[in-house]
Protein backbone atom coordinates (compact mmCIF):
# COMPACT_ATOMS: atom_id res chain seq x y z
CA UNK A 1 0.00 0.00 0.00
CA UNK A 2 3.02 2.52 1.43
CA UNK A 3 4.33 1.73 -2.60
CA UNK A 4 1.08 2.68 -4.48
CA UNK A 5 0.65 5.56 -2.58
CA UNK A 6 4.36 6.69 -3.82
CA UNK A 7 3.99 6.16 -7.14
CA UNK A 8 0.70 7.85 -7.30
CA UNK A 9 2.55 10.73 -5.43
CA UNK A 10 5.09 10.51 -7.77
CA UNK A 11 2.93 10.44 -10.81
CA UNK A 12 1.54 13.57 -9.34
CA UNK A 13 4.19 15.84 -8.60
CA UNK A 14 5.46 15.19 -12.42
CA UNK A 15 2.08 16.29 -13.69
CA UNK A 16 2.19 19.34 -11.68
CA UNK A 17 5.75 20.05 -12.46
CA UNK A 18 4.44 19.22 -16.41
CA UNK A 19 1.57 21.65 -16.30
CA UNK A 20 3.31 24.12 -14.34
CA UNK A 21 6.22 24.70 -17.13
CA UNK A 22 3.26 25.24 -19.58
CA UNK A 23 1.38 27.39 -17.48
CA UNK A 24 5.32 29.47 -16.92
CA UNK A 25 5.91 28.81 -20.83
CA UNK A 26 2.50 30.30 -21.65
CA UNK A 27 3.25 33.56 -19.38
CA UNK A 28 6.56 33.99 -21.39
CA UNK A 29 5.26 33.46 -24.51
CA UNK A 30 2.10 36.55 -24.31
CA UNK A 31 5.27 38.66 -22.46
CA UNK A 32 7.05 39.37 -25.70
CA UNK A 33 5.41 42.08 -27.65
CA UNK A 34 4.00 41.45 -30.98
CA UNK A 35 4.11 45.04 -32.76
CA UNK A 36 2.47 44.95 -36.25
CA UNK A 37 4.13 47.31 -39.21
CA UNK A 38 3.29 51.01 -39.93
CA UNK A 39 3.94 51.70 -43.22
CA UNK A 40 5.48 55.02 -44.03
CA UNK A 41 6.94 54.68 -47.68
CA UNK A 42 7.06 52.07 -50.66
CA UNK A 43 9.76 52.26 -53.64
CA UNK A 44 9.79 50.06 -56.61
CA UNK A 45 11.72 46.79 -56.29
CA UNK A 46 12.33 44.23 -58.98
CA UNK A 47 9.94 41.36 -58.96
CA UNK A 48 11.84 38.99 -60.28
CA UNK A 49 14.35 39.23 -57.89
CA UNK A 50 14.35 36.21 -55.50
CA UNK A 51 16.09 38.44 -52.52
CA UNK A 52 18.00 36.67 -50.33
CA UNK A 53 20.46 39.66 -48.37
CA UNK A 54 19.65 42.76 -48.16
CA UNK A 55 21.14 46.08 -46.49
CA UNK A 56 21.65 50.18 -46.83
CA UNK A 57 24.99 51.97 -47.34
CA UNK A 58 26.27 55.02 -48.43
CA UNK A 59 22.57 55.91 -50.19
CA UNK A 60 22.20 52.56 -51.68
CA UNK A 61 20.39 49.85 -51.66
CA UNK A 62 22.75 46.33 -51.76
CA UNK A 63 20.72 43.49 -52.54
CA UNK A 64 21.69 39.50 -53.36
CA UNK A 65 19.69 37.37 -54.88
CA UNK A 66 19.16 33.38 -55.28
CA UNK A 67 18.32 30.38 -57.67
CA UNK A 68 21.01 28.35 -59.65
CA UNK A 69 22.25 30.53 -62.58
CA UNK A 70 20.01 33.49 -61.61
CA UNK A 71 22.05 34.51 -58.44
CA UNK A 72 23.88 37.80 -58.34
CA UNK A 73 25.10 40.82 -55.86
CA UNK A 74 23.02 44.42 -57.18
CA UNK A 75 23.69 47.86 -55.90
CA UNK A 76 20.21 49.57 -56.36
CA UNK A 77 19.20 52.78 -56.20
CA UNK A 78 16.42 53.31 -53.38
CA UNK A 79 13.99 55.94 -54.72
CA UNK A 80 13.47 53.80 -58.25
CA UNK A 81 15.09 50.37 -58.01
CA UNK A 82 17.70 50.68 -60.80
CA UNK A 83 20.01 48.22 -60.69
CA UNK A 84 23.09 50.76 -60.77
CA UNK A 85 26.07 47.96 -60.64
CA UNK A 86 25.35 43.65 -60.85
CA UNK A 87 28.05 41.03 -60.74
CA UNK A 88 26.48 37.68 -61.64
CA UNK A 89 27.33 34.60 -59.98
CA UNK A 90 28.65 31.51 -61.12
CA UNK A 91 26.01 29.28 -62.93
CA UNK A 92 26.30 26.27 -60.30
CA UNK A 93 26.25 29.07 -56.81
CA UNK A 94 22.96 29.93 -55.23
CA UNK A 95 23.69 32.74 -53.37
CA UNK A 96 22.61 34.06 -49.66
CA UNK A 97 22.77 36.80 -47.37
CA UNK A 98 25.17 39.76 -47.37
CA UNK A 99 26.82 41.98 -44.97
CA UNK A 100 29.30 45.58 -44.89
CA UNK A 101 32.35 45.76 -43.04
CA UNK A 102 34.98 47.81 -43.68
CA UNK A 103 34.12 48.76 -46.95
CA UNK A 104 33.49 45.24 -48.02
CA UNK A 105 30.35 43.32 -48.98
CA UNK A 106 30.31 39.63 -47.44
CA UNK A 107 27.77 37.08 -49.24
CA UNK A 108 27.21 34.00 -48.04
CA UNK A 109 26.35 31.05 -50.59
CA UNK A 110 23.70 28.11 -49.72
CA UNK A 111 25.33 24.79 -49.84
CA UNK A 112 28.69 25.63 -51.57
CA UNK A 113 30.53 26.46 -48.61
CA UNK A 114 32.03 29.50 -49.93
CA UNK A 115 31.70 33.47 -48.55
CA UNK A 116 32.22 35.79 -51.55
CA UNK A 117 33.97 39.03 -50.42
CA UNK A 118 34.16 42.30 -52.89
CA UNK A 119 34.52 45.96 -52.87
CA UNK A 120 31.69 48.01 -52.05
CA UNK A 121 32.76 50.84 -54.06
CA UNK A 122 33.03 48.58 -57.54
CA UNK A 123 31.78 44.90 -56.53
CA UNK A 124 35.20 43.91 -57.61
CA UNK A 125 35.24 40.43 -56.02
CA UNK A 126 38.61 40.42 -53.47
CA UNK A 127 38.93 37.16 -52.12
CA UNK A 128 36.88 34.01 -50.88
CA UNK A 129 36.49 32.47 -47.74
CA UNK A 130 35.35 28.68 -46.86
CA UNK A 131 32.83 27.48 -44.07
CA UNK A 132 31.05 24.12 -43.03
CA UNK A 133 27.36 23.94 -43.46
CA UNK A 134 24.73 26.01 -45.29
CA UNK A 135 24.61 30.19 -45.61
CA UNK A 136 21.28 31.72 -44.91
CA UNK A 137 21.24 35.52 -43.37
CA UNK A 138 24.23 37.91 -42.46
CA UNK A 139 24.71 40.96 -40.78
CA UNK A 140 27.66 42.74 -38.66
CA UNK A 141 27.80 45.10 -35.92
CA UNK A 142 31.00 46.76 -36.93
CA UNK A 143 33.27 44.46 -35.41
CA UNK A 144 32.11 40.95 -35.54
CA UNK A 145 30.08 39.02 -38.76
CA UNK A 146 26.46 37.40 -37.92
CA UNK A 147 25.65 34.09 -39.64
CA UNK A 148 22.21 32.20 -39.85
CA UNK A 149 22.01 28.50 -41.15
CA UNK A 150 18.23 27.92 -41.34
CA UNK A 151 18.48 26.55 -37.50
CA UNK A 152 17.91 28.12 -34.49
CA UNK A 153 21.36 29.01 -34.16
CA UNK A 154 23.69 32.37 -34.81
CA UNK A 155 26.98 31.97 -35.65
CA UNK A 156 29.46 34.71 -34.68
CA UNK A 157 32.25 34.81 -37.08
CA UNK A 158 35.52 36.93 -36.90
CA UNK A 159 35.61 38.86 -40.62
CA UNK A 160 39.19 39.08 -41.23
CA UNK A 161 38.99 34.94 -42.25
CA UNK A 162 35.73 34.01 -41.64
CA UNK A 163 36.43 31.86 -38.15
CA UNK A 164 33.63 30.70 -36.06
CA UNK A 165 34.25 32.38 -32.65
CA UNK A 166 30.16 31.27 -30.93
CA UNK A 167 26.71 30.04 -31.61
CA UNK A 168 24.35 31.79 -30.28
CA UNK A 169 20.89 29.50 -29.85
CA UNK A 170 17.78 31.73 -30.14
CA UNK A 171 14.80 31.36 -28.35
CA UNK A 172 11.54 32.74 -27.35
CA UNK A 173 10.67 32.37 -23.83
CA UNK A 174 11.55 28.06 -23.34
CA UNK A 175 11.04 28.07 -27.34
CA UNK A 176 13.99 27.65 -29.81
CA UNK A 177 13.31 29.79 -32.86
CA UNK A 178 14.14 27.76 -36.03
CA UNK A 179 14.61 28.92 -39.52
CA UNK A 180 16.38 32.34 -39.11
CA UNK A 181 16.51 33.81 -42.15
CA UNK A 182 17.78 37.27 -43.03
CA UNK A 183 19.43 39.24 -40.66
CA UNK A 184 20.18 43.13 -40.14
CA UNK A 185 21.87 44.92 -37.19
CA UNK A 186 19.79 47.52 -35.74
CA UNK A 187 20.19 49.43 -32.89
CA UNK A 188 21.68 46.71 -30.86
CA UNK A 189 19.80 44.14 -31.99
CA UNK A 190 20.17 41.75 -34.40
CA UNK A 191 16.69 41.45 -36.88
CA UNK A 192 15.83 38.15 -38.39
CA UNK A 193 13.41 36.91 -41.23
CA UNK A 194 12.18 33.81 -40.60
CA UNK A 195 11.37 31.56 -43.15
CA UNK A 196 8.08 31.32 -44.60
CA UNK A 197 6.82 33.84 -41.62
CA UNK A 198 5.55 37.49 -41.94
CA UNK A 199 7.25 38.05 -38.72
CA UNK A 200 10.99 39.47 -37.97
CA UNK A 201 12.40 38.66 -34.84
CA UNK A 202 14.56 41.00 -32.60
CA UNK A 203 17.19 39.60 -31.08
CA UNK A 204 19.48 40.28 -28.35
CA UNK A 205 22.41 39.17 -29.44
CA UNK A 206 24.27 38.68 -25.60
CA UNK A 207 21.57 35.82 -25.02
CA UNK A 208 19.61 34.92 -27.84
CA UNK A 209 16.17 36.47 -26.39
CA UNK A 210 13.39 37.16 -28.78
CA UNK A 211 13.15 40.77 -27.24
CA UNK A 212 9.63 41.60 -29.92
CA UNK A 213 8.10 40.64 -33.19
CA UNK A 214 7.48 42.85 -35.65
CA UNK A 215 4.37 41.68 -37.82
CA UNK A 216 4.42 42.33 -41.42
CA UNK A 217 1.67 40.40 -42.40
CA UNK A 218 -0.42 43.21 -44.02
CA UNK A 219 2.30 44.27 -46.42
CA UNK A 220 2.26 40.79 -48.67
CA UNK A 221 -0.93 42.02 -50.15
CA UNK A 222 0.74 45.37 -51.47
CA UNK A 223 3.87 43.49 -52.56
CA UNK A 224 2.37 41.79 -56.07
CA UNK A 225 0.68 38.81 -57.35
CA UNK A 226 4.44 37.24 -57.52
CA UNK A 227 5.34 37.65 -53.89
CA UNK A 228 6.87 34.44 -51.99
CA UNK A 229 8.17 34.46 -48.75
CA UNK A 230 9.45 37.95 -46.35
CA UNK A 231 13.22 38.37 -46.61
CA UNK A 232 14.92 40.79 -46.93
CA UNK A 233 15.83 43.56 -43.94
CA UNK A 234 17.77 46.60 -44.73
CA UNK A 235 18.73 49.86 -41.81
CA UNK A 236 19.64 53.27 -42.97
CA UNK A 237 21.47 54.14 -39.43
CA UNK A 238 22.02 57.61 -40.36
CA UNK A 239 18.36 58.62 -41.44
CA UNK A 240 16.81 56.03 -39.18
CA UNK A 241 15.11 54.37 -41.86
CA UNK A 242 13.98 50.72 -41.85
CA UNK A 243 13.41 48.77 -45.25
CA UNK A 244 11.72 45.01 -45.72
CA UNK A 245 11.38 43.20 -49.20
CA UNK A 246 11.09 40.00 -49.82
CA UNK A 247 11.56 37.07 -52.47
CA UNK A 248 9.75 38.16 -55.74
CA UNK A 249 8.02 41.50 -54.03
CA UNK A 250 8.11 44.45 -56.46
CA UNK A 251 8.11 46.88 -53.40
CA UNK A 252 10.76 47.99 -50.88
CA UNK A 253 8.23 48.54 -48.03
CA UNK A 254 9.54 51.34 -45.53
CA UNK A 255 8.50 50.87 -41.96
CA UNK A 256 8.36 52.40 -38.60
CA UNK A 257 11.41 51.27 -36.15
CA UNK A 258 8.91 50.12 -33.29
CA UNK A 259 9.99 51.89 -30.32
CA UNK A 260 11.22 49.35 -27.91
CA UNK A 261 14.03 48.96 -30.26
CA UNK A 262 15.43 52.28 -29.02
CA UNK A 263 15.93 50.81 -25.86
CA UNK A 264 18.93 49.15 -24.75
CA UNK A 265 19.02 45.31 -25.33
CA UNK A 266 19.58 44.39 -21.74
CA UNK A 267 16.49 41.73 -21.38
Amino acid sequence: MKAYRSILILITAVFILHFSRLESYAREKQATPIIKARLINQYPHDEMAFTQGFLYHAGFLYESTGKHGRSSLRKVELENGIVRTLVKNEEKIFSEGICYLNNEIYQLTWRSGKCHVYDAASLARTRIFKYNGQGWGLTSDGNFIYQSNGSSVITFRDPYDFARIKRLRVTDGIANIHRLNELEYVNGLIFSNIWKKDRIAAINPKNGKVKFWIDISALRPLAGEKAEAANGIAWDAEKKRLFVTGKFWNKVFEIELPTLADKTASN
